[in-house]
């Protein structure tokens, strides 16, 4: 019985094979197989909780089988239960250490635990036994990027191109390692080879083909916008589907008989994090007479001030990251909130499921993910005139929602140390124009890095300041600029720092300078905070115009530039007219009368789209665009 029902799940007839399982445990309560087996048909079908109690039955039945512990490991993982999963990986790789899945396993484990330099370990070991296994080069090679070893990475990266390489979910990870390096020697090809194989496959109209294909990939490269948005919906398409049957809409509205609306936010970044940096002050801003604010961690409790405050600051706090995406949702509707959230979009660590499943009436895009998430995951996405123009408004899956300044809140009671170093402890010339750009280098382009040195070679003595703390990095922005003709010397390098230390070092830079596709985002926020001015330049989509829709609300509009030689002579033209910077610095100084940190104005705007939002809703009309204040 036991091999017809394996014969019925090879052949797709998984209820069949399901029935013939339990019909088996029925006279056979103890047949290892068959609680195996079924154990691992539930969990294929989202029933975790069922799925756990099947193995574990199974491995207490026969706790030397490598392959039983090893399965029961992996549903732990996925059920959120690390301490169990580590445990029983462990186990299996004791009983056959040479086996390269067990291993595997094992790594996978350690990585969810955030044991990198073990999950790496254990992931070499598998190279070793199967060197040419593509999803163990995937995930050594992302475990030596969180371990700041590039060049390792970028090997790892290339061999697995090279196993499968008309995959670009594996290309746009090579593509992604070789960025975070600064290495730019093989980009304009990775690019053209990205743009065919992207547009082959969405051709074919197999959902399977673009598996793991993350769509913000194409908004970091010169990808068109039709192939964004026809990539962004396939991927919303995959999620839809792999969700399953979602929850009736056709309720009682949940908040009938309670007065408040109960707004629940979902999002990984509870603790110390750029998200959570922008939304220190907002939680505790709430009208709490007219909304209930639930908070759904997704993410790591890193037991900062950042978590402890979001926690202390919000009506309820839940912590829903160990439970699978139905479990959640479940929670969610019975919580009874009328208007979900979405903080995370696609971004890492993202869980759009819970979204797909419809939870709530109303489900809102906002703030972390800049972009669309698609047709079908939510109603309506935050946003400004400036981020998402009207007649950009094809492009998005949601309804826009202009905010009337930012979409973007910030903290306005944001700490500043109260002293800041001299330029000499920061490595910085004194007397010399100090250009800054303290964004993640992988936003570096060859374009803008051009564009710099241009601006170098004009402004003689001038140093650019970066953030890049990848050694790699490093060297290959040096080399970049020598051969560009700049003295790599004038290149300083700054380090991480504390939030409130990093903002009083501003200070001593002259200049923000804005990268390209990918724009600024918290780092402008902090920057105008600090009284530091930003220059930017936006493109055509929304990440790459988040810098002017922030220079903008805070009240600097001449530091959006509408081309790249606008902004190089921009760039120019402030560091020999001191008495014009020296204006937009004092702009800066009465920052809390700006829009862009009026952060309780923020909040009563947003209310207001929440407002508008449900009265529409409670109305029975569909969702559709509108602009708050209008």
């Amino acid at each position: 019985m036991i091999e017809q029902a394996l014969q019925y799940i090879r052949s797709g007839r998984v209820a069949e094979a399901e029935q013939m399982l339990r019909s088996h445990l029925t006279g056979s309560p103890d047949s290892v197989d068959a609680l195996h087996y079924l154990g691992l048909l539930c969990h294929q079908s989202g029933r975790g909780a069922e799925a756990v109690a099947l193995l574990a039955q199974a491995v207490a039945h026969s706790p030397e089988t490598g392959h039983l512990r090893a399965n029961f490991a992996e549903v732990l993982r996925a059920q959120g239960d690390l301490d169990a999963a580590e445990m029983h990986a462990r186990a299996a790789v004791g009983l056959e250490p040479g086996h390269a899945n067990f291993q595997f396993n094992l790594a996978t484990v350690l990585n969810a635990r955030g044991r990198v330099e073990e999950a790496l370990a254990a992931g070499e070991r598998v190279l070793v036994m199967r060197p040419d296994w593509v999803e163990a080069l995937s995930l050594c090679a992302s475990l030596c990027v969180a371990l700041e070893r590039l060049e390792r990475a970028v090997e790892l990266g290339q061999r697995a191109c090279a196993l499968r390489p008309d995959d670009p979910a594996l290309l746009l990870a090579l593509m992604r390692y070789r960025a975070w390096a600064c290495d730019w020697r093989r980009r304009d090809a990775d690019v053209a080879k990205l743009q065919a194989t992207l547009a082959s496959r969405l051709a074919r109209a197999d959902a399977a083909l673009l598996e793991g294909v993350n769509p913000f990939g194409a908004f970091e490269y010169p990808v068109s916008r039709q192939l964004r948005n026809a990539l962004t919906q396939a991927y919303c398409d995959r999620i839809l589907q792999s969700a399953g049957t979602p929850f009736d809409l056709q309720r009682a509205p949940a908040s009938s008989g309670r007065g408040r609306l109960r707004l629940g936010y979902v999002s990984a970044d509870f603790h110390s994090h750029p998200t959570m940096h922008l939304m220190r002050s907002f939680f505790e801003l709430h009208d709490r007479g007219r909304f209930e604010v639930y908070a759904y961690s997704i993410g790591p409790d890193d037991a900062s001030e950042y978590r402890r405050h979001a926690a202390a600051t919000v009506d309820r706090f839940i912590d829903i990251g160990a439970e699978e995406a139905r479990v959640s949702a479940e929670r969610i509707r019975r919580d009874g909130i009328d208007i979900l959230i979405d903080l995370k979009g696609f971004t890492h660590a993202a869980r759009p499921a819970i979204f797909a499943l419809r939870p709530a009436p109303l489900r809102v895009a906002w703030l972390g993910y800049p972009a669309s998430t698609g047709r079908g995951l939510n109603d309506y996405a935050i946003v400004d005139r400036v981020v998402a123009p009207p007649e950009q408004a094809a492009d998005y899956g949601e309804k826009l929602v202009w905010m009337p300044h930012s979409y973007q809140v910030n903290d306005y009671r944001q700490p500043i140390a109260a002293e800041s170093p001299a330029r000499a402890a920061l490595g910085l010339p004194e007397g010399s124009f100090v250009y800054a750009c303290f964004n993640q280098v992988y936003k570096i382009e060859p374009s803008v890095y051009r564009a710099w040195m241009r601006i170098l070679a004009r402004v003689p003595g001038s140093v650019l300041w970066l953030y890049a703390s990848k050694s790699v990095a490093r060297a290959n922005l040096a080399r970049e600029a020598a051969a560009l003709g700049i003295d790599p010397v004038r290149l300083i390098f700054g380090e991480t720092m504390a939030k409130p230390q990093h903002l009083s070092r501003l200070a001593q830079a002259d200049l923000f300078l804005d990268t390209y596709s990918i724009n600024a985002h918290t780092s402008a926020a902090d920057a105008l905070w600090a009284g530091l001015p930003v220059l930017t330049c936006p493109g055509a989509a929304f990440p790459a115009r988040v810098g002017a829709s922030l220079v903008r609300a805070a009240g600097l509009p001449q530091l959006v530039c509408s081309n790249i030689e606008d902004y190089e002579n921009t760039a120019v033209r402030l560091a020999q007219n001191p008495g014009e910077l020296r204006g937009l610095r004092q702009s800066l100084a009465e920052r809390e009368r700006l829009p862009l940190f009026d952060t309780p104005r923020f909040v009563r705007d947003l209310e207001s789209a929440f407002d508008i939002m449900w009265r529409r809703y409670l109305s029975g009309k569909p969702p559709e665009a509108f602009a708050v204040g209008d």
